[in-house]
């Protein structure tokens, strides 16, 4: 199979059909909504295989995974170191990353991926790592409800 129709990044990739990436003013937004992605379709989840979406025409998902590279081409957030014997996270990074712990964000609805996009085609030379938590955790408070 082959992995890329280019050796050259391009502005636009699909994925086993199963989620895409695209660049975004110098950032990298991937889309995933397939096996083994924190999607909230369990079925789809835990019980497909990865290449179990190329069996279909069409495939979707009500949410998807999301997760974005830099301009410096590394995770825009990444796993937040936990200490276990003070049972804090490392402080430094946890408030950079806006109280985000992870590299990917789960359970994101189409709007909350939008405007993730929406976010990263606007922002210049700031960090736009605390709007994009603030965009998902307006998304993930509706879903407590």
């Amino acid at each position: 199979m082959t992995y890329r129709f280019t050796n050259n990044e391009t502005d636009f990739e699909s994925y086993l059909n199963k989620g895409f990436a695209m660049n975004i003013n110098g950032y990298r937004i991937s889309v995933q909504y397939g096996p083994g992605n924190y999607i909230s379709d369990m079925n789809i989840r835990r019980q497909m295989d990865r290449n179990d979406t190329m069996n279909y025409k069409v495939f979707g998902t009500d949410d998807a995974e999301v997760m974005i590279w830099g301009r410096d081409d590394e995770p825009l957030f990444n796993l937040v170191p936990f200490n276990h014997d003070t049972d804090e996270y490392d402080q430094e990074m946890f408030d950079a990353q806006g109280g985000h712990i992870d590299q990917v964000f789960g359970y994101c609805s189409s709007d909350c991926v939008a405007r993730m996009i929406g976010c990263l085609a606007s922002f210049s030379d700031d960090d736009p790592r605390r709007a994009i938590v603030q965009i998902y955790k307006g998304f993930t408070s509706k879903l407590d409800k």
